[in-house]
């Protein structure tokens, strides 16, 4: 068994020591976690995972005035002696960003003069830290390190973002990109038009088909028949998603009996699918399969399933454009020992299997728990994406962030909650308006990337992001709604 030692700040509030609780141990080729046992004591985080090897720690941490974000370590290699941890945090996101700075510069990045300034000197400054570990300053020079070196992250990643956007619009004008925002009901008015360029139509199986073969397709033909009329190319999904409350209960009591269970699942796709194949091309088959469920299928029976689900589709139409959406990217459900294919394995083993997956949608749902990842930064999320783009097919990708730091009970319903006690400061809705904000832009420069879509338009709608509509519950809108606008209106057709 593996074993790493790390020494903590000798003051420590009860909310950073839960946070380091939920530290664990990540490495290989996709980056993702592994089980690993955290314990606290006697100012020490003590760290066992089965495998004895090198890795790195990651851990939530609060970097004020930043918030609290996922912070990893550089690679560690196993030792007696214990790593000072601030220290080692700093040291991993400041190996991060200059790293990743350099590898852009080589693409024709152009670094400010700032902020290459900026680097050197935070660069001296943990030089500083790291000569004297043991110093009564140190940990207070390797806080000032974490700071400025998440600063310079966020800098980074938005020259980059502003500089890869106006080299594609030199090239080719503005981006071809669908633009668009989740619904059940189709909204009113033209905000929705005006926004985005493009049509997402979600419905949980248990609103169309609560009792067997009894199908409700009013509100379904409604959504379409709004994008018809506008001119919107539509996209429909996931058509299943086997989340706490998405199943309807009587196809939820066979989750003991997968076969029984698949038949009705591809019965289902495929009668949703031949009534709108006529108008819809464009479907998300299911969504979050690679993540642990509210059915408690193993990961390889719903890697089986997932597969199961494209063969049907594919029969009935081989010319679909037919996605597969993958929650968690960064695979925080493997720290579970029933755990064991990472998001990007799963998608890997079913394009390797020949299946026609035309994309991947990767869920960017962040700080809503089971289904949402813990949250990343600017930086973090670029990599991940650049990770997934090995896949060598295109990206579709899903935000979601949330307005508020209040109990939703449509999200609750669904068996989500926000993360607590990690947001520091509470969500609002100015910080939701900047998140969407830079994180859309982020994910629209990015070439191998052909579609972002906000989780969902309206807090009325059936959700699993807690408060994370471009609509509040009462239909009035959020800050949000006007950056994205404006997001449309300067880079997208």
């Amino acid at each position: 068994m593996g074993s790493t030692i790390f020494t903590l700040p000798k003051q420590l509030t009860p909310a950073a020591i839960g946070l380091i609780e939920r530290a664990c141990f990540a490495g290989g080729y996709d980056q993702t976690p592994v089980p690993t046992l955290s314990e606290v004591e006697d100012h020490r985080l003590y760290i066992s995972r089965a495998l004895s090897e090198s890795g790195y720690l990651l851990v939530p941490w609060n970097v004020p005035p930043h918030g609290t974000f996922v912070t990893t370590t550089s690679t560690l290699r196993e030792c007696d002696e214990p790593y000072p941890f601030l220290i080692e945090l700093a040291r991993g996101k400041l190996n991060q960003v200059r790293t990743q700075a350099a590898e852009w510069q080589l693409i024709g990045l152009q670094a400010s003069p700032g902020f290459i300034s900026e680097l050197t000197e935070t660069t001296r400054l943990f030089g500083k830290a790291v000569l004297d570990p043991t110093a009564p300053e140190a940990d207070a020079t390797a806080i000032l390190v974490l700071e400025r070196s998440f600063g310079l992250a966020n800098r980074l990643v938005r020259m980059y973002t502003e500089q890869v956007l106006a080299t594609r619009h030199h090239e080719c004008g503005k981006l071809e990109s669908r633009w668009a925002a989740r619904y059940t009901s189709a909204p009113t008015g033209d905000t929705y038009a005006k926004t985005f360029n493009a049509a997402s139509v979600f419905f949980r199986w248990r609103d169309i088909e609560p009792s067997e073969s009894d199908y409700r397709w009013a509100e379904m033909d409604a959504a379409i028949d709004f994008a018809t009329a506008r001119g919107l190319p539509i996209t429909i999904g996931p058509v299943l998603d086997i989340s706490t409350g998405m199943l309807p209960d009587w196809a939820a009591g066979w989750g003991s009996d997968l076969p029984t269970l698949a038949a009705f699942m591809c019965d289902y796709l495929e009668t949703v699918i031949a009534r709108y194949r006529d108008r819809v091309r464009r479907w998300v088959i299911c969504s979050g399969f690679n993540h642990n469920d509210g059915l408690g299928l193993s990961d390889d029976d719903r890697l089986r399933l997932a597969a199961r689900l494209f063969e049907s589709a594919s029969q009935l139409d081989p010319e679909l454009d037919m996605v597969l959406g993958i929650a968690q990217p960064w695979g925080d459900y493997l720290i579970h020992e029933d755990q064991t294919i990472s998001p990007l394995a799963f998608a890997d083993d079913l394009i390797r299997a020949g299946l026609r997956i035309a994309a991947v949608e990767v869920e960017l749902r962040f700080g809503n728990l089971p289904r949402g990842s813990l949250p990343r930064d600017l930086l973090d999320t670029s990599r991940v994406l650049e990770i997934f783009g090995v896949l060598g097919i295109p990206l579709e990708i899903l935000l979601s962030y949330p307005a508020q730091d209040r109990l939703d009970e449509r999200a609750a319903a669904q068996g989500e909650s926000l993360w607590s006690p990690g947001w520091d400061p509470p969500p609002s809705a100015e910080s939701q308006a900047e998140w969407g904000a830079l994180f859309a832009a982020l994910t629209l420069c990015k070439p191998h990337i052909r579609a972002v879509t906000w989780d969902h338009w309206s807090d009325a709608d059936p959700h699993l992001m807690p408060q994370g509509g471009l609509l509040d519950s009462s239909g009035a809108p959020r800050p949000l709604l006007e950056h994205l606008r404006l997001i449309r209106s300067e880079h997208l057709h």
